[in-house]
């Protein structure tokens, strides 16, 4: 339910009102979409499905995003902004050496989902990859912006910036925790992986 208003345009369902509710309306669709395409991957989810889950007719989404491309650039966007939140937060340690073992410690608190679904993102940019080029190149920029991230960490510890290739290590590594997961449904392995990355970055 929609929080009560004073404001009489909005309380009397003026423009005020229906512009918060299609952007709750906008939201929902988005965060519906998000959890079904890490589900079942993007190329196995239609529009019908996400308006059903959201509890609406096909039109009724169509307002909002005319297609499934529509609403999965949205999707990336909503990636951005939750990889962004995090990053901020964690950012908020001023030890370069433990942010990184901050972020590694998600890996382990998202284990469960990892095994079972693997690493949205990444799913993410190689379902649409095999679809939609301009999807792909939008998914990218998740990937290098979690990239880049990593790299302002290793810069902050090495105090050098041409720095060789501890980024690309990391995130490679962070990619192949994720299909470990997968592939062998045991948390511990990715509670030692970690472990070992957390080693190694202390040990810099």
């Amino acid at each position: 339910m929609l929080a009560e208003k004073t404001d009489n345009s909005v309380a009397e369902g003026g423009e005020g009102s229906r512009m918060s509710e299609d952007s709750q309306q906008k939201h929902i669709l988005i965060q519906v979409a998000l959890r079904l395409f890490h589900e079942k991957g993007y190329g196995k989810v239609e529009m019908i499905d996400i308006a059903k889950a959201a509890s609406m007719s096909i039109e009724e989404a169509k307002v909002y995003f005319a297609s499934l491309q529509d609403i999965c650039h949205q999707v990336i966007e909503a990636h951005g902004s939750n990889q962004t939140v995090l990053f901020d937060d964690i950012s908020q340690n001023n030890n370069p050496r433990q942010r990184l073992s901050l972020y590694l410690d998600t890996l382990v608190a998202d284990a469960d989902v990892l095994i079972v679904r693997g690493c949205s993102i990444t799913n993410l940019y190689f379902d649409v990859k095999r679809e939609d080029s301009a999807l792909a190149d939008h998914a990218a920029t998740l990937l290098q912006q979690r990239l880049d991230w990593i790299r302002e960490q290793f810069v902050a510890i090495t105090r050098v910036n041409n720095i060789p290739d501890l980024p690309e290590r990391l995130d490679g590594a962070i990619h192949g925790i994720s299909i470990l997961a997968q592939v062998t449904g045991d948390a511990r392995l990715i509670q030692n992986q970690v472990n070992q990355l957390k080693s190694w970055i202390r040990s810099m």
